[in-house]
C-alpha cells in the first residue's frame, strides 16, 4: 500500500493497480490515473460525483453497505429524537412542577422506506424490533432482504403510510427532486423526514 498526494502530480516511480481514493475523486486523479491503475474503488456508496468520464476501460466499485450498521443506527436516533423531543425534554434543573410528558414511540409507527439497499435493509432491520410497521419501495422486483417489510408498487404508496420517512436511494437524473410538491403533499402531515441520499433527491423549495 503507498499512501499518495492528492492534489499534485506523483514522483517518478510510484505506480499502482488499484487506486482507493474518495467519492469524488480528487485534483489529481487524471494524472494518477496514467500510472497503471486498472482499478478505482472508492471509499463512500454514491458515485454520483465521480468524475466517470476519466475512469475508462477500468473497473471502478464502491463501498456500498460499509457503512450501513452506523448510518442505520443514526437514523434510529433520529426518529427516537423526534418521538421522544429531544434534546428539548432534557432537563438540567427541578421543574417547579413535576408532571407526564406527551411522548410519542416508535412501537405503532409507520416506517416508510424509499430504497432497500444495503443502508436501507439496516434501518429496516432495527425498526422492526420496535414494533414499527416497515413500508419500503425498492427500484428492483427483488424481495425484501429482511423478514416483515411490505414492499409496495409505488412511491406514493409509501408516503401516504409513513410516519416517519426515510430516504436511502441512490442519487440518479431519475431520482432528482423524487420528493417535490406532489410527493408531500402525498404525505401524511407531521411527516418526519430523514434523508441520509443525497440533497438532490429532495426539492427544499418544495
Amino acid at each position: 500500500v503507498v499512501e499518495i498526494p492528492a492534489d499534485h502530480e506523483l514522483e517518478p516511480g510510484v505506480d499502482g493497480d488499484v487506486l482507493f481514493t474518495i467519492a469524488w475523486g480528487t485534483p489529481n486523479l487524471e494524472h494518477v490515473l496514467t500510472r497503471g491503475v486498472r482499478w478505482v474503488h472508492t471509499m463512500g456508496t454514491g458515485v454520483d460525483r465521480f468524475p466517470l468520464q476519466l475512469v475508462g476501460e477500468r473497473t471502478l466499485t464502491c463501498s456500498r453497505g460499509a457503512s450501513a450498521v452506523p448510518i442505520a443506527e443514526w437514523v434510529l436516533a433520529q426518529m427516537l429524537a423526534f418521538e421522544k423531543r429531544l434534546p428539548e425534554s432534557w432537563i438540567t434543573d427541578a421543574p417547579t412542577q413535576w408532571h407526564a410528558a406527551e411522548l410519542g414511540g416508535l412501537s405503532g409507527r409507520t416506517l416508510g422506506l424509499i430504497g432497500l439497499g444495503g443502508i436501507g435493509a439496516a434501518v429496516a432491520a432495527r425498526a422492526v424490533p420496535f414494533g414499527m410497521r416497515v413500508v419500503a419501495r425498492r427500484r428492483t422486483a427483488q424481495s425484501s432482504p429482511v423478514a416483515g417489510v411490505e414492499l409496495v408498487g409505488s412511491l406514493d404508496a409509501v408516503l401516504e403510510a409513513a410516519d416517519h420517512l426515510v430516504v436511502t436511494a441512490p442519487a440518479t437524473p431519475e431520482t432528482r427532486h423524487l420528493l417535490d410538491a406532489a410527493a408531500f403533499a402525498q404525505a401524511r402531515p407531521g411527516v418526519h423526514l430523514v434523508n441520509i441520499a443525497r440533497g438532490s433527491l429532495i426539492d427544499q423549495d418544495a
